[in-house]
């Protein structure tokens, strides 16, 4: 994660590509399903996609409140990344929209590169901003796509993702800051997500800043930033939970297997961060030029409960731990309350406080220590 506000120059871009309704884009679709294939603009009606169609996903598409867009098992969808391609490509689910993505294990939702040589940071990500509550309030402007996110309704209810693969995301926002694969701003309990994988993304796998959207069943295989994230006052529940770095195709300084805050700024900002994360494998990239990483780093007044942990090779050569307890209100928190059944093999340094986890070697992680677990054998891997 990169707290950082969208630049002008790019808070300009989106405001300048919205129309006077606020969709998001100046083209409205409505619920039209383009005979071409060819995503684009505003869909502000409900729309179902053709499994039997590829489509190309070009520049930012946005589903707009009371609309819902449908995605059946199977179908394909190729963000346009090509030299000329003028926007960057995205999907975006605005507060009070939908999006039914429901893939099989045997026929899953595929958002892939148009490139015939794809690469990490093709293109965006999904990004889907609700109503439930974060600690910065309501109508927050997000760091990804610049839309508004945060309400009152814990329970709310942004649609199904299920069977989906998300690979080559993270484009470049600005200097600093990416795209991530799936990122949930402020997404609701009612929101149902399981078994996804993301692939090969240039920043983070998957980033939750507030909301108390939870799930089973999620992969980040060969992310260069954090594989997951999160900030605001998140507490969903999550178990099965894996990610491999170790298979990333381009080098990164900094990366984690989990990086948790509460704030940036005060952590002990209301809601505070505090998950229920349950059966995770954490696999780091075991090389001492990573300067600055760890399987799990919970910092900035996070809370958690954590159990059945599997942490192996982080190996970074600068501040590198198995678990690092950074900051004084969430160490006391864990020092009260440890992550519990956690297994840390081949790190340069187990924990900065050894007394907030409890040890133990035989724990499984997401089911099989550093083997893929039997939940992951759709993703083709």
């Amino acid at each position: 994660m990169k707290n950082l506000f969208l630049s002008l120059a790019v808070l300009a871009s989106v405001l300048t590509s919205c129309s006077s309704d606020d969709s998001g884009n100046s083209t409205d679709n409505g619920g039209n399903v383009p005979a071409t294939g060819t995503l684009t603009g505003t869909i502000s009606a409900d729309m179902t996609l053709n499994a039997g169609t590829v489509y190309t996903l070009k520049g930012g598409v946005y589903v707009a409140s009371g609309a819902t867009l449908t995605i059946p098992a199977g179908t394909k969808i190729k963000a346009y990344s090509e030299d000329d391609a003028t926007e960057v490509a995205f999907l975006a689910i605005k507060q009070g929209g939908k999006i039914n993505a429901v893939g099989t294990a045997a026929k899953p939702i595929i958002f892939t590169s148009s490139k015939a040589n794809p690469a990490a940071g093709d293109w965006g990500g999904i990004v889907i901003c609700g109503n439930a509550i974060t600690n910065l309030g309501t109508n927050v402007l997000a760091e990804v796509t610049g839309l508004n996110y945060g309400g009152t309704n814990a329970a709310d209810n942004s649609g199904t993702l299920s069977y989906i693969i998300a690979e080559y995301t993270g484009n470049l926002i600005n200097e600093e800051a990416e795209f991530n694969g799936f990122t949930f701003y402020a997404v609701g309990s009612g929101t149902t997500v399981n078994n996804l994988l993301v692939r090969q993304g240039a920043d983070d796998g998957f980033e939750w800043f507030g909301g108390s959207v939870g799930g089973s069943n999620i992969a980040a295989i060969g992310c260069q930033d954090d594989s997951f994230d999160w900030t605001e006052g998140w507490n969903g529940t999550f178990t099965n939970m894996y990610s491999d770095q170790s298979v990333a195709t381009t080098f990164s300084s900094d990366s984690r297997g989990m990086e948790a805050d509460n704030n940036t700024a005060t952590p002990t900002l209301a809601p505070i961060s505090n998950p229920t994360l349950s059966n995770i494998t954490l696999i780091g990239r075991n090389s001492a030029a990573v300067t600055s990483e760890a399987g799990i780093m919970l910092r900035r007044g996070t809370k958690g409960t954590i159990n059945n942990v599997y942490i192996a090779n982080f190996k970074g050569s600068t501040g590198s731990y198995g678990i690092n307890f950074n900051g004084a209100e969430t160490q006391a928190f864990f020092l009260a309350s440890p992550v519990t059944n956690v297994s840390i093999n081949n790190v340069t340094e187990n924990s900065n406080k050894p007394e907030n986890y409890t040890a133990n070697a035989n724990a499984t992680g997401a089911g099989s220590g550093a083997a893929k677990p039997t939940w992951m054998s759709w993703m083709g891997l």
